[in-house]
């Protein structure tokens, strides 16, 4: 008996010795680039670029279509505030500067909020001027009474003292200075008078301060003073407030002797003012400290 040797094969469909049948399937083919589609797709792109947009429902895209349209406007004009408005939403109008500056003619201080006082506005300036002579009448009766004493070229120096404070007037503080040269050659101070109180001008104070030495000079040189043209000026001591005036004798005339009497009253009366004058300005300087 001879032996057959039997060899395993497979078969690809079909009964064989390769076992049961199986099924043959078709050799997959590989997929190739199909240019076509790829070319409709840009087309549609170009022609029709409303597919690529994704779909919405109805409200959003009405709220799409809204939001698509640019309307430009022009700018709108702020309109005035009317009366209707509430009077919080009206801004706090602009400080005038003339408004302020009237009512500091008026002797109004500023507005402020918390009441501050003077000094906290600003501080006080003070400078120091220098007049020597003046134009002003009083100043020139001085120097014309001084050479009828016979002093010699004299020395008038007006030193004023200037208070600038940022709310209220500029005050004047004013002191007449005169000296002569001696038999050295050196200066000597005859007198040295301060004017009665503070001025808002240094025309004022200075007027003041000459007219207190011209007094002073007459009174004490009033024997002297009778017989030079400046024997009706009137005269007063340096302790008192009242006025005189020399009366003329040679002369019997009611008027004459009326108007005298009525300038030495005028300067009582002016002396005394310029007195409670210094006064208020004093005890309004000690309130502001």
């Amino acid at each position: 008996m001879s032996t057959f040797k039997r060899t395993a094969r497979m078969c690809v469909g079909g009964r064989g010795y390769g076992g049961p049948n199986r099924i043959r399937l078709p050799t997959p083919t590989p997929l190739s680039p199909q240019p076509q589609e790829w070319v409709d797709l840009t087309e549609s792109e170009e022609e029709d670029p409303e597919e690529l947009v994704p779909d919405l429902s109805e409200d959003e895209q009405g709220e799409e279509q809204q939001e698509e349209p640019l309307v430009v406007q022009p700018p709108v004009l702020p309109s005035a505030p009317s009366q209707e408005k509430p009077q919080e939403e009206l801004e706090d109008p602009a400080v005038d500067p003339e408004d302020l500056d009237q009512d500091l003619d008026d002797g109004d201080a500023p507005p402020s909020d918390d009441d501050e006082d003077d000094d906290e506005a600003g501080p006080v300036v003070i400078t120091t001027h220098r007049w020597f002579d003046n134009p002003l009448p009083v100043p020139r009766m001085l120097r014309e009474t001084l050479e009828m004493l016979h002093y010699d070229q004299p020395w008038i120096t007006y030193v004023g003292t200037r208070y600038r404070h940022p709310v209220l007037h500029d005050d004047w503080d004013m002191t007449v200075e005169i000296s002569i040269q001696d038999e050295f050659g050196s200066r000597r101070d005859i007198y040295v008078r301060h004017a009665p109180t503070r001025r808002n001008s240094y025309e004022a104070a200075i007027s003041d301060a000459a007219r207190e030495v011209l007094m002073t000079l007459c009174h004490t040189h009033r024997d002297y003073m009778a017989i030079t043209s400046c024997r009706y000026y009137p005269y007063r001591s340096a302790e008192r407030l009242d006025a005189w005036i020399t009366n003329p004798e040679a002369e019997q005339n009611p008027r004459l002797e009326s108007t005298i009497d009525y300038l030495a009253t005028l300067n009582t009366d002016y002396n005394a003012a310029l007195d409670e004058l210094d006064m208020v300005r004093y005890k309004n300087r000690k309130l502001r400290a």
